[in-house]
């Protein structure tokens, strides 16, 4: 039975992205399904019909929810045969990673589908990342409620990127799912120029030579340090769900950070 997990905000900024890249360093076998208007996840192949199969398999969306529902009805619901369709087909461990403003339209539908992709022997999770603005917070509540029905796992992460969520209110979004916390990190400029290039997959491929050459001996140091933390971070932050998205429901309490392919949750 092939596990499907579902990487969703509504709210854009949130950070989604970059757990999405998470699971997919963590999880260096899953194929990965991207909704979005334009192709975002850039640093993995992407497929480009049955001559040319990559990792990503890119659904372009609308741009927003509204311009999805202008269509009207019928023509709205359409929208995801393709994405519903490659669920359907998926045969290994997938990850879906939902655009903002698409999630909500995304869960409706699913909630629908549930019980055939039940029959087909395909299992749903569902990770909402969260931010401290009330509106992430909000609609997290409101994808988390709507998935309830369908997703077998349910996890939530809170990415502390500007400013720390409120524990209280945390606790009454997430309910009974699984919640991790990413810190927030503060980067120097160029920092976050290297960590835009490369993202996640690049900072292990850092050569601290050829840093140094670009800026200076100490800055060098500091710019591994700060991304290795954070990518070990992000590994933290998606742990439970990884190892649930491998068919492992509980994670062992520590993992060490390997080198390497294979189906491995953990990898750092």
């Amino acid at each position: 039975m092939p596990r499907l997990l579902l990487v969703a905000q509504e709210t854009g900024g949130v950070g989604k992205s970059t757990v999405t890249r998470g699971l997919a360093e963590a999880v260096p076998d899953a194929a990965i399904l991207e909704i979005e208007a334009v192709p975002r996840l850039t640093e993995f192949t992407t497929a480009r019909g049955s001559n040319e199969p990559g990792r990503v398999q890119h659904f372009a969306m609308r741009a927003t929810r509204e311009a999805i529902e202008a269509s009207g009805g019928k023509a709205a619901r359409a929208e995801f045969d393709q994405v519903i369709n490659a669920i359907y087909a998926a045969t290994i461990p997938s990850l879906v990673d939902i655009g903002a403003n698409t999630a909500a339209s995304l869960v409706d539908i699913l909630k629908e589908e549930a019980p055939a992709l039940k029959e087909s022997g395909i299992e749903l999770g569902l990770v909402v990342v969260v931010a401290a603005e009330a509106a992430a917070l909000a609609d997290a509540g409101k994808l988390l409620q709507g998935s309830r029905e369908w997703a077998g796992a349910r996890f939530v992460v809170a990415n502390g990127v500007r400013g720390p969520v409120d524990p209280a209110i945390l606790k009454r979004v997430a309910g009974d799912a699984t919640v991790t916390q990413l810190r927030a990190f503060e980067f120097e400029d160029v920092t976050r120029e290297i960590l835009t290039a490369g993202q996640l997959r690049g900072v292990g491929q850092l050569d601290r030579a050829s840093l140094v050459k670009q800026t200076s001996p100490a800055q060098a140091g500091r710019i591994l340090r700060d991304l290795t933390a954070f990518r070990l971070a992000v590994m933290e932050a998606v742990k439970p769900a990884a190892f649930w998205l491998v068919g492992e429901d509980a994670a062992p309490a520590t993992v060490s950070p390997r080198k390497g392919g294979g189906r491995h949750a953990g990898n750092a």
